[in-house]
């Protein structure tokens, strides 16, 4: 599939540049993706096919493209968190005290990194991170989880955006590290709600779908200044991508930065969106992870991406 719309600026390529560096981009990253293991942590996810694969690109002039399996729907996970963050900044800016904004050292699970800093977690990315995220947007709107999924439903133009019950269910019944966390931080103090009803909502709110295309729309706030104030205020999205860029893809943030030089987020459905502010978004989905819980195939294709079309912050 491919939708082109608007015309670029010279600062970035023209869309017929920017189809080609997509679609080898999308030849790279399926040949990468066989080295990685579709997620077996959540079985309601295990049975994705694994040769899934799509790419999508917009920019701030308003062209679109996408490429493979861009419109289908995936499992959005840790990429949820994003949304949640921007979610509970609309209506609580200062939440960055609660949360933190540090690289993390022991991974996006780790008690022992929770246990260190007194309850407090490292960034809004990992998982206690984002579950004081949820809590916090639970006890402001009444539904973390509708909360996210409008918003992102919105940012997207997608009404077939809506969490899975079914996803959500499974990951309940399978997950046993984030009831630790949780329990962990409401030994602390940090959780403003009970336990199972965060935990509920986070689960609900991971089960989110959406496809490449809309994520990659859905981001599009991130680097176009004109959309700033509409979503969240500058400020906010100037500390995001910050925290993308250290943070967004865990303990292999560093790895990325040198590899692919974008802000990016992950989810261990598979997405992967990264960011250029002031020029684009690109979204990739290619359900095979690495150790890391990144997509192999979709940061391959990523990477391929920002070298052939010079996209970096660097």
């Amino acid at each position: 599939m491919t939708r082109r719309v608007g015309v670029l600026s010279p600062r970035s390529s023209h869309p017929d540049q920017l189809l080609a560096h997509a679609r080898a981009a999308i030849d790279h990253g399926r040949s990468a993706a066989h080295a990685g293991e579709v997620t077996s942590k959540i079985p309601a996810l295990a049975a994705v096919d694994p040769a899934s694969f799509g790419l999508s690109v917009t920019t701030v002039d308003g062209a679109e493209l996408g490429v493979g399996d861009c419109a289908v729907q995936f499992s959005l996970q840790s990429l949820t968190k994003l949304f949640a963050l921007v979610a509970l900044l609309r209506v609580e800016p200062e939440a960055w005290a609660h949360v933190g904004w540090a690289p993390t050292e022991l991974g996006y699970g780790s008690v022992a990194e929770l246990e260190r800093s007194a309850g407090r977690p490292r960034n809004p990315f990992v998982n206690a991170g984002a579950l004081i995220v949820t809590d916090r947007l639970l006890h402001h709107t009444g539904s973390a989880v509708e909360t996210v999924a409008e918003l992102v439903r919105d940012l997207a133009g997608d009404p077939a955006v809506e969490s899975d019950a079914a996803v959500s269910a499974s990951e309940a019944g399978a997950d046993h590290r984030n009831r630790a966390l949780a329990h962990v931080l409401a030994e602390h103090g940090r959780l403003l709600n009970d336990v199972d009803d965060v935990l509920a909502h986070y689960y609900a709110q991971c089960a989110i779908t959406g496809s490449a295309l809309g994520v990659a729309r859905a981001g599009r706030f991130l680097v176009d200044r004109r959309l700033h104030g509409r979503v969240l205020d500058s400020n906010n999205v100037r500390r995001i991508n910050a925290v993308l860029l250290t943070a967004g893809m865990y303990g292999a943030a560093g790895d990325i930065a040198y590899r692919v030089g974008l802000p990016a987020k992950s989810g261990v459905g598979g997405g992967v969106l990264a960011v250029l502010p002031g020029v684009g978004t690109v979204c990739a989905w290619s359900p095979p992870l690495d150790r890391e819980g990144n997509s192999v195939g979709g940061v391959a294709a990523i990477e391929q991406f920002s070298r052939t079309s010079g996209w970096s912050v660097f």
